[in-house]
């Protein structure tokens, strides 16, 4: 069976008998906790990035901190995710992958709530370092356990994820600045901490559920599955898919982090630059909709890639060349490229047969993908302040990035699992 006839049907409930889902409400039976879990926990992994970087300016001139400190900040998310990407799996075999959800929304709720009280910028980084590493925690572990509880429903439950993960990017944006203005900033930062912790409450009930770990028939424990053939770090096909995911996230944590301080430039209020970062993830959250199924059944993934990236190239070009009142109109373009992170995501379960190989998979790919991104919000801030403008930011930082992206994206058009990969099964 080629790869990509084995990934044209991950939608569909399992043949065998003892696995097979009928359709209406027995699909969901027992495991409508772990739903509830997958997406409390899935609205928490960018929240922590998008409720603080709408305040950073009104936070600088209280602390007297940078321009550089503020790309600081936004370099630190993929720090935490490129650490504690490559460590997840190692932290899910010692623990389990529940008792590992658990730990993450933990300390994104410490991390989040303690952080509303830091007294100087050095403070409040370690303290955002504390919540961001509950945030990588669950960003590799989100993945498995789809592939562990849902392996009947990828396309579905990559939906739901997605579409969590794009509301909790898209609301603290968008209520931060008159949050702040109405109780203070550190009310407006510290009052997510109880999402994580509802999450982490969640995960806790599924992981003590009568029976430990164990769950219906449709759920596969991915410590009975074999290792793959090869590290996962050995296979070429997993590292062309860690530097396609460092090039997009690469362009989204640069957004989140400069997106608003660019707008106030250019003279937008502070609401109205918070806004604009809720529009585009509102945009992005229209293609992650349909992403998902696209990506799962598609035989050639390069369009999919291709359309995101063209939308950043009219986004970026609107913001930098084109008239500010039509500031909405680029955002929209921008969400059509971070919507990439969606196509992204789902190729990482996509793209593995088994939940192993799924956790191995999404633990390089967004380890090694964020430390290659790491340099994206740093650059861009960093040229900004050497230049005096941001024209050298869009061209070899957002420029440079999205070429990249295309001639990877063209390489690792084909689907395939890492299972087959690391094999050393081609795809035809």
């Amino acid at each position: 069976m080629r790869p990509s006839s084995l990934l044209a049907r991950p939608d569909r409930p399992s043949a065998r008998p003892d696995t097979a889902a009928p359709t209406g409400a027995p699909v969901l039976r027992g495991r409508l906790l772990a739903l509830a879990a997958i997406t409390c926990a899935a609205l928490n992994l960018r929240l922590v990035v998008t409720s603080l970087s709408p305040l950073l300016t009104t936070i600088g001139a209280e602390f007297g901190f940078t321009t550089t400190v503020v790309g600081v900040f936004g370099a630190l998310p993929l720090v935490a995710f490129a650490l504690f990407g490559l460590a997840t799996p190692a932290v899910m075999r010692r623990l389990g992958a529940e008792a590992t959800a658990v730990l993450s929304m933990l300390l994104a709720a410490v991390g989040q709530l303690a952080r509303a009280f830091a007294p100087d910028t050095g403070t409040l980084l370690l303290l955002t370092a504390v919540a961001l590493t509950g945030a990588a925690l669950g960003n590799v572990v989100v993945p498995p356990l789809i592939k562990q509880y849902f392996p009947d429903r990828l396309a579905a439950l990559s939906t739901v994820q997605m579409v969590a993960i794009h509301l909790g990017a898209l609301f603290p944006p968008l209520v931060a600045v008159p949050l702040a203005e109405a109780a203070g900033w550190r009310v407006a930062l510290g009052a997510w901490s109880l999402l994580a912790l509802a999450a982490a409450g969640l995960w806790a009930a599924q992981w003590r559920r009568p029976g430990g770990t164990a769950a219906p028939s449709a759920v596969v424990p991915a410590g009975g599955e074999p290792p793959l053939a090869r590290p996962v770090w050995r296979v070429g096909m997993a590292w062309r898919m860690a530097v396609l995911f460092g090039m997009v996230t690469w362009n989204v944590f640069t957004l989140f982090t400069w997106l608003p301080t660019l707008l106030a430039d250019a003279g937008h209020s502070g609401a109205f630059s918070g806004g604009m970062v809720s529009l585009m993830v509102g945009s992005s959250l229209m293609f992650g909709l349909v992403a998902p199924t696209i990506t799962v059944r598609a035989a050639n993934t390069f369009p999919i890639v291709a359309f995101g990236i063209a939308g950043y190239v009219v986004g970026y070009l609107g913001i930098a060349l084109a008239p500010q009142s039509l500031a909405p109109l680029w955002s929209v373009f921008l969400g059509l490229g971070t919507g990439l992170f969606v196509v992204m995501m789902t190729m990482i379960n996509a793209r593995s047969t088994t939940a192993r190989g799924s956790a191995s998979l999404s633990g390089f790919v967004q380890g090694a993908g964020s430390g290659i991104a790491l340099g994206g919000p740093l650059l861009f801030g960093l040229l900004g302040e050497l230049t005096g403008g941001w024209t050298a930011s869009y061209v070899l930082v957002a420029g440079g990035s999205l070429a990249v992206a295309t001639v990877v994206a063209y390489v690792e058009r084909t689907p395939w699992s890492i299972e087959a990969a690391a094999a050393g099964h081609r795809p035809e």
